[in-house]
């Protein structure tokens, strides 16, 4: 094959694991690439490394920019790409040696407005921990079986660092410059495609630096919008009704709790998000296949806003150790 993928490279104030980064992008098996580093300007050595990187490998193009958020800096990336198909990449994780060209293949082999791959979490506190993730998802799939792999909360979701995108199809859609910028141009870019393949490989390494527990504020509020808005998107088709509720109660709860744990919650201001939680209660209350300490969560959400908070407050005592566990049975 002679397709050409642009790689974007968003970097700022990842000097650490830069290096590591570039040289994944560097040593990928399929060799026509355009990788993209759009670096903002800072007081580590983050432009000095990609502008060495840059002479030593003439597929490397540096975009300097001044430091203006993620969705900016993913932006000016796009401006530079000339590839077929584009991928977005964190200056502090990973990309698996064969990871491009496994998804090419499978994107050339079925004409993919969108490939997916499975994705391993290292955590840098914890050297020894491999936390992969695989979807229970066929090789080619449309729209409808995507959102319900989101959905299930088990594999992907709407983070673009483990996606390859058609660029004709996305190319015009700008990131907002808000926190989780990505989750909201992944609503708009999944409305676009009508075939996405999966790559059952751990091809992506996601670095979780520092405390694994800890949260930065309002990164689940600004999520929960994000997730409202995709399904809405999907209730709009007709379809996954049940699975957006169920889907969609775990956001706001997580939202809330995170509101509750960093001090920023304010009555007044979560009527909306909870009257949300309260409606999805319903349908998680009734629904047998939810988890049991979910259904016992929509039980007490149903009693009313301050129950539902007291609830939080004392679990946060007895539970200090994290948030939430998604994955907890």
């Amino acid at each position: 094959m002679d397709v050409k993928v642009s790689v974007i490279l968003l970097i700022y104030m990842v000097e650490k694991y830069l290096p590591a980064c570039i040289e994944s992008a560097i040593g990928q098996t399929y060799k026509n690439l355009e990788i993209i580093l759009s670096v903002s300007e800072g007081p580590d050595r983050c432009v000095e490394i990609c502008e060495e990187y840059a002479a030593k490998d003439d597929r490397i193009v540096v975009v300097k920019r001044e430091a203006k958020g993620r969705g900016p800096g993913r932006n000016f990336g796009m401006e530079a790409v000339t590839g077929k198909y584009v991928l977005f990449i964190d200056g502090d994780d990973r990309m698996g040696l064969t990871m491009v060209e496994d998804m090419l293949e499978l994107a050339e082999k079925h004409r993919m407005d969108a490939v997916i791959c499975g994705d391993e979490y290292e955590y840098e506190n914890e050297p020894q921990k491999k936390e992969p993730h695989i979807a229970e998802m066929p090789e080619v799939c449309g729209r409808e079986q995507l959102y319900a792999t989101i959905l299930s909360r088990k594999a992907f979701g709407l983070e673009v660092w483990n996606k390859m995108f058609l660029y004709e199809k996305i190319g015009d859609i700008p990131f907002p410059d808000v926190i989780a910028e990505d989750r909201f141009w992944s609503v708009q870019a999944f409305e676009r495609l009508d075939k996405v393949g999966y790559v059952p490989k751990a091809d992506f390494h996601y670095v979780v630096r520092g405390d694994s527990g800890s949260r930065k504020p309002h990164v689940m509020e600004a999520s929960m919008k994000a997730d409202q808005l995709m399904c809405d998107n999907i209730v709009s088709h007709g379809y996954l009704q049940r699975e957006c509720a169920y889907f969609m109660f775990n956001s706001c709860y997580n939202a809330l709790y995170e509101a509750i744990h960093f001090g920023y919650f304010e009555y007044g201001s979560w009527k909306e998000p909870y009257d949300r939680l309260r409606q999805c209660a319903k349908t998680v209350r009734s629904e047998k296949t939810c988890r049991k300490q979910d259904r016992i969560k929509a039980g007490i959400a149903m009693f009313g806003f301050h129950p539902l908070v007291w609830f939080m407050r004392l679990s946060m005592r007895l539970k200090p150790a994290g948030l939430y566990d998604d994955n907890e049975e």
